[in-house]
């Protein structure tokens, strides 16, 4: 009896056992968090995907491909290939390309399946694309412009009639699985599955669905965004619980949404450029800002205007991604509409899901969540700020 009112002490005193376990759990996954390297510009668009257009009754296709697939051969023995490479053996590899790309690309357009006719090479460096600080480079000599890939261009033969399905397949290793799809009146994204194909089908319906889920999956891309989002979440959970948290959640996730939107639409249409070098930094002060005011128990004062304002911000920061595509569409505003919703249905799930776990927590560890509360907060503002630091020094 008394061995049991010593360990009821005990709980009523300190944390359980499963508290101080999982705050040392939080605390070491925090620090791997930030040992883990983590891309300096979060917002990455699918630069990478590869291209098919529809114009004057030809499909005309363009990717980036392992060059040891097109015959090529690293001459210099670094493992990768450069343009004086490529120029080098392009007359050689050219009399077997269009067999080439045939023997691991096929395009059937309603059901119909059409010869690929011409052919031809580009190199293109994955760095450019992939890792946009490389311009901060003071000897440009100190690296050598060269890729595992080589960029090609193909054609097929015309077909007559509405182009009402696309089937795709592709086998050869490229850095992205995704395919942008385009005539001049639409366009639609979508992945290969594990079998390498991929099948489209062309209209306004098929554009909208294509940038809805294109919205919702892009918030993966970017990383900052949902630490913004999940320290707002922690902010008014840091001065509300339970059902009392929801409203003021929700007014928040709604004022950034609309601020989102609004930049988003802008630049989409160029009507506002600001440089990401600006942009990606006040992007990760706002994850600092964010993550603060939620340590300090004052997410109340993050006002919904505030979380508009950062919106705007946030929204910039995404603008980049359709245009990385070079989409040609007159479908703008279901495009735009298709995808800031997809994008807001995410970023609500996130908010929403953040609720969620806290609830569960706080009826299992009633007195452990303020412990986690406080690790997760000061994790998100340690990353915002490393971010900070690596997009204004372009580290």
């Amino acid at each position: 009896m008394h061995a049991s009112r010593t360990t009821s002490a005990a709980h009523r005193g300190g944390l359980s056992p499963l508290a101080k376990f999982t705050a040392v759990a939080g605390i070491v996954l925090a620090t791997l968090s930030l040992a883990v390297p983590t891309a300096a510009w979060a917002h990455d668009g699918t630069s990478e995907a590869l291209i098919f257009s529809i114009d004057e009754g030809r499909v005309v296709g363009t990717g980036l491909v392992e060059f040891s697939a097109l015959g090529l051969e690293d001459t210099s023995g670094d493992g990768l290939i450069d343009a004086t490479e490529v120029s080098e053996q392009e007359a050689t590899v050219a009399t077997t390309l269009v067999d080439t790309i045939r023997d691991n690309v096929t395009i059937a357009v309603n059901g119909e399946e059409l010869s690929i006719i011409g052919a031809g090479l580009s190199f293109q460096s994955t760095s450019a694309t992939t890792d946009t600080t490389a311009e901060t480079e003071t000897d440009a000599n100190a690296a050598v412009d060269a890729s595992e890939y080589v960029g090609v261009a193909f054609a097929t033969s015309a077909f007559e009639g509405e182009t009402n399905e696309i089937a795709i397949s592709w086998s050869f290793s490229s850095p992205s699985n995704a395919i942008l799809l385009s005539d001049s009146d639409s366009a639609v994204l979508g992945h290969l599955n594990d079998d390498g194909e991929v099948l489209f089908s062309l209209g306004t319906w098929a554009t909208a669905t294509s940038f809805l889920v294109q919205g919702f999956e892009h918030i993966q891309l970017g990383p900052d965004h949902i630490l913004f989002l999940v320290a707002l979440g922690l902010g008014v959970l840091g001065v509300k619980t339970g059902r009392a948290a929801i409203w003021p959640a929700v007014k928040l996730v709604t004022a950034f949404t609309v601020g989102h939107a609004i930049s988003f639409s802008l630049a989409y249409f160029n009507l506002v450029s600001v440089p990401a070098a600006i942009v990606e930094p006040l992007i990760a002060l706002s994850i600092v800002a964010a993550a603060g005011l939620a340590l300090r128990r004052k997410g109340g004062d993050f006002r919904w205007w505030i979380a508009g304002l950062v919106g705007l911000v946030h929204g910039l920061g995404f603008a980049s991604s359709l245009s990385s595509l070079g989409l040609v569409t007159s479908e703008h505003a279901v495009a735009l509409i298709a995808f800031n919703l997809g994008i807001d249905l995410a970023q609500t799930a996130v908010v929403l899901l953040v609720l969620a776990v806290a609830a569960l927590l706080t009826r299992l560890l009633p007195k452990g969540f303020e412990i986690i509360r406080i690790i997760i907060c000061v994790a998100i503002g340690a990353m915002g700020l490393f971010w900070t630091v690596t997009r204004v020094f372009g580290l």
